[in-house]
């Protein structure tokens, strides 16, 4: 497994997380955390000024000499914030807000005539909240330079794709490497369940923070940043109206669903209704 692998010289990376749901970064302090022991590297994953849009977002990366001291290193960074008002996940449509992204609607037939003629209505709202991967083996990678190739054994299930996302992630960090001067070994992966495509930001924090300390680093999510920032499957809820016949016949049928998709797709509606047979 990628968390077996220990390369000559390596180095340690943890990370700092927003407390904050939503807030502003105003100012980002490492004087402290750069003169504590062991400390070879710091990499800024997000700059003052910019906001955070979850509890769990990346701030920034340290490598030192052993996991302690670089898990002492993060404490010791100083992150001022402006919190902001933040949206919670799996509330209803109505308490989302603009967070709520209408998506799809749909009506059939006549279902105001089919709910006047069913002799039965039922109706239930129905759900299952954000459920997380909780993989055998965490997220993160061992990143390691040779000259101009990077060489990185990661816990990926997308093994063939991720060189180009690397090899774009560090572009945009100022650091230009060629998607085939990048290596990936996967020998073996602890689960992914569909959460391990992407290198993540803190793959290419890893390996900037490596070109940087001119040694291989390690970078892997403890259990409790796994759970809070690698990923997870959405949640779904639906309020849901049936009108029926005595003798289990349909006449019309009413559904709401949302669910939250994340950031980048906010949450979002679907609206379907319609009477049977049209």
């Amino acid at each position: 497994y990628t968390y077996d692998v220990n390369r000559k010289g390596m180095l340690h990376g943890k990370m700092v997380f927003s407390p904050h749901a939503h807030a502003k970064v105003v100012s980002i302090d490492t004087s402290a955390a750069e003169k504590m022991p062991g400390v070879k590297a710091v990499q800024l994953m997000i700059e003052p000024g910019k906001e955070v849009q979850w509890q769990g977002q990346e701030i920034l990366a340290i490598a030192a000499e052993t996991e302690e001291q670089a898990r002492d290193a993060a404490r010791a960074v100083k992150v001022q914030y402006e919190k902001l008002a933040h949206f919670v996940a799996d509330v209803s449509p109505e308490k989302a807000g603009d967070r709520a992204k209408p998506q799809a609607e749909q009506t059939t037939g006549n279902p105001d005539q089919g709910f006047a003629e069913a002799e039965v209505i039922s109706e239930g709202t129905y759900g299952a909240p954000v459920i997380t991967h909780c993989c055998l083996e965490a997220h993160g990678q061992v990143a390691e330079w040779e000259g101009e190739n990077l060489r990185v054994w990661a816990s990926t299930q997308n093994v063939s794709g991720i060189s180009g996302e690397l090899a774009e992630g560090l572009k945009a960090g100022g650091v230009e490497v060629p998607a085939s001067n990048v290596q990936i070994l996967t020998p073996v992966v602890g689960g992914g369940f569909g959460s391990k495509f992407g290198p993540d930001t803190w793959g290419v924090a890893c390996a900037q923070l490596a070109k940087k300390a001119g040694r291989p680093v390690k970078m892997m999510l403890e259990r409790d940043q796994e759970i809070m920032a690698a990923g997870a499957r959405p949640s779904i809820h639906a309020r849901v109206r049936v009108g029926a016949k005595k003798d289990g016949t349909l006449t019309a049928w009413s559904s709401e669903s949302w669910g939250t998709g994340g950031i980048g797709a906010a949450g979002n509606q679907l609206w379907h209704q319609g009477s049977p047979g049209i």
